[in-house]
Formats: C-alpha cells, structure tokens, sequence
C-alpha cells in the first residue's frame, strides 16, 4: 500500500497537480478564454488493489469539468460538460470546510478505492473506510461528479477503444 501511495502522488505531481498552466484545454466546440478558467480542484479515485481503474476529475473556478475514466485495458472515457450551479456551489462549500492540511488518519486496510484531491495547493489522501471526517464532503462531491452527477446542458464524451 506504501508502494501504490508513493506512485500515485509521484504521478500526480509530474502531472503538474491541478496548476492551470500545465493543464491541456478543455476539448470542446469552442476555444475561449472561458474553457481555460482557472482550475478550482483537481481529484482522483482510484479503484482499488483488485479493481484497475483509475478515474480523474478536473472543475474550473467557472464550472467546466473534465472527467477521465481509465478502465485498465479496456480504454478509457472523457467527460466535458458544465456543471450545474447547485453543484458547483455545494462542491465550493466543501471545498472551503477542508482542513488547511492533510488530517492524520487510521491505518487503512488496502482494500477498496483510495482518492487524492488537490485544492488551494494541497494535497490529501485518503483510503475507503478510513477517510477522514473533514475531508468526506469534498471526497463525495468530487465522487458523486465522476459518477454523472452535476451535468449541466451538453456532454461532449470521447471514448477510447483499448488498442
């Protein structure tokens, strides 16, 4: 579990960790400066020590979201839409709630999902079962928008067949 921890952060740094100058733009119809607002979250969920998924959300502070669902070696999913005022303000309202640091938390047992989310320049982790009471209304926002919820008006989906 230590091994999969140290992996997933050092990705998720390389990546440039949710900074709105290393993030590629959003592919949609249009190519305006409101698609390239500033990244408000960034998340991660990945699906477990026996499940190979690994799914990503990205929300701009103007409610554009891309969702990246990475199914092993059975392709992957992107997601660009809106989302929906309703969730966008209660997706801030958690955000706001988090602890100005990663909280300590029980020792996980390595079963089920683990997320990381980077907000305001840090980043927590947390494992199913042992998530931290202060970070639980972000994790489930961010879960409930990989999940399909908060779609506002159209969903430009792309789909990757493996190869």
């Amino acid at each position: 579990m230590r091994y999969l921890l140290i992996g997933v952060l050092a990705v998720f740094a390389a990546a440039g960790c949710g900074s709105g100058a290393s993030d590629a733009p959003m592919a949609t119809t249009s190519t305006t400066a409101a698609h390239r607002a500033p990244v408000l979250v960034t998340g991660q969920r990945n699906g477990g020590a026996l499940s190979a998924t690994l799914d990503a959300v990205l929300v701009r502070s103007d409610g554009w979201t891309r969702v990246d669902k990475r199914h092993g070696g059975a392709g992957r999913r992107y997601d660009d839409f809106r989302l929906s005022t309703a969730d966008l303000r209660r997706l801030r309202a958690a955000l706001d709630r988090l602890p100005e640091r990663q909280p300590r938390s029980s020792a996980a047992t390595g079963r089920g999902a683990s997320y990381l989310l980077r907000y305001r320049g840090v980043t927590y982790y947390a494992v199913a079962g042992a998530v931290p009471r202060g970070l639980r209304p972000a994790i489930d926002a961010l879960q409930a928008i990989i999940d399909g919820g908060g779609r506002s008006g159209h969903v430009i989906e792309v789909t990757q067949a493996p190869a």
